[in-house]
């Protein structure tokens, strides 16, 4: 037994999951491989219990756009801890922050801080309901835990059964069923909500342009989830890529580099509502995670890093055509380059996962540590990515040798 494996027993007795996020359970499909926990990083680099060194492409579930440690970011927060972290009075770090992302983002005339993505766009619901003096709203995508995203699987989740009848999901990308339903509930509905990009092979935004369409015809708004889409696929997000106007937006994990704040933003007259009722916070104004996220911002503009991002995103995806080319796998490399990931394609429905599943088994064994899409951050360099597709050349290839003696064993396709 290794030293993690012991630490994870122990801290099953303490916590449930041993975690306190979901996707960063450890997967027991991958026991044999997968690190249970990451005591460091730098760069694009983790290194895990054992000491085990890893090229990562999961950037802590997408917060990690510059890099781990990343030096100016550091530096800022360390400047500002000098100063303090909370006060009792508004700090005057978040006016600064504030111009900034509406500088930046697209019909952010207004913006509020909080901590979490899930904060955003609960707030952002809020605002939508107060606005239009309406009760209904439609989902599309994962938006975090809260009632309002969570009602499906009510009352299992503790989520009150009534909340089923003011909350329906749309299935992402699928215009015929948004249509439907936007129709059905017509003048009853406050808003759209919609992650901005589902991290699949649609990637045209023909849905969030009929969304937009759609809620307008009705007098209801349009919310755009950008937790993951933010400051990741463009500096404005889903909204500056695809040119769609939100009413409102929620913006978190890469908008600081991995330190804990979201931001919700949005048109003038929407978020002045917030000057009739209450959501409010104590750290809400923390100014570590603000410093954080204007010295990241600021990298951002300066340094060109979406450029970069998509520069070497389109390398990666190169590369896994490469492979698949030259080992003789039907697939290709799938998706937007920030974040893709390489499909493989079989008559027999049960190939594809089964054979992603012993790859990224073997990932694990060489050093890469994956996720279901393969996210890119700024410390990501050539000599990085050509790394991983050396490495990741030879664990397909012990993946193809162990896929036919392995069909019995099929393990659970986790994206």
């Amino acid at each position: 037994m290794k030293p993690s494996d012991a630490y994870f027993e122990e801290a099953l007795r303490y916590i449930p999951w041993g975690t306190q996020t979901n996707a960063k359970r450890p997967l027991p499909f991958f026991s044999d491989t997968m690190p249970k926990f990451i005591v460091r990083g730098k760069g694009c680099r983790i290194w895990d219990m054992e000491g085990k060194e890893y090229i990562d492409y999961r950037l802590a579930l997408g917060p990690v756009t510059l890099g781990y440690c990343y030096d100016e970011v550091d530096a800022a927060v360390r400047e500002q801890m000098s100063k303090g972290v909370l006060f009792s009075m508004a700090s005057p770090i978040e006016l600064e922050l504030a111009k900034k992302i509406c500088a930046i983002v697209p019909n952010a005339d207004m913006v509020r801080f909080m901590k979490t993505g899930e904060d955003a766009n609960s707030c952002n619901v809020r605002i939508a309901r107060a606005y239009t003096k309406r009760d209904m709203i439609l989902t599309s995508g994962y938006h975090g835990y809260p009632d309002w995203f969570a009602a499906e699987e009510s009352p299992a989740n503790g989520v009150p059964q009534f909340m089923r009848e003011y909350v329906r999901p749309i299935p992402w990308g699928n215009c015929e069923a948004a249509e439907k339903l936007i129709r059905q509930y017509g003048e009853r509905l406050a808003c759209v909500v919609a992650i901005g990009y589902d991290f699949n092979e649609n990637t045209s935004g023909d849905f969030l342009r009929l969304l937009r369409n759609l809620t307008k015809e009705y007098g209801a708004l349009l919310v755009l989830d950008e937790v993951l889409t933010g400051f990741r696929l463009a500096p404005g997000g889903a909204q500056q890529y695809y040119g769609v106007d939100a009413d409102l937006a929620g913006y978190a994990k890469a908008l600081a580099n991995g330190y804990p704040i979201s931001a919700y933003c949005g048109r003038r007259e929407c978020m002045e509502m917030l000057n009739t009722f209450k959501i409010t916070t104590t750290y809400a104004g923390e100014t570590l995670s603000m410093a954080a996220a204007i010295a990241t911002l600021d990298c951002m503009v300066r340094e060109k890093v979406h450029e970069h991002i998509w520069a070497m995103g389109r390398r990666l995806m190169d590369g896994f055509n490469r492979i698949a080319a030259e080992l003789g796998v039907a697939g290709h490399a799938a998706g937007l380059p920030p974040a893709s990931w390489l499909r493989f394609e079989h008559a027999d429905p049960a190939y594809p996962p089964r054979l992603e599943y012993l790859w990224h088994r073997e990932l694990y064994r060489e050093g890469i540590f994956i996720n279901p899409r393969w996210f890119i951050s700024y410390s990501h360099r050539a000599s990085d990515i050509d790394e991983t597709l050396e490495k990741a050349r030879r664990a397909l290839g012990r993946a193809l040798d162990a896929e036919p003696k392995e069909r019995d064993d099929v393990k659970p396709f986790w994206w």
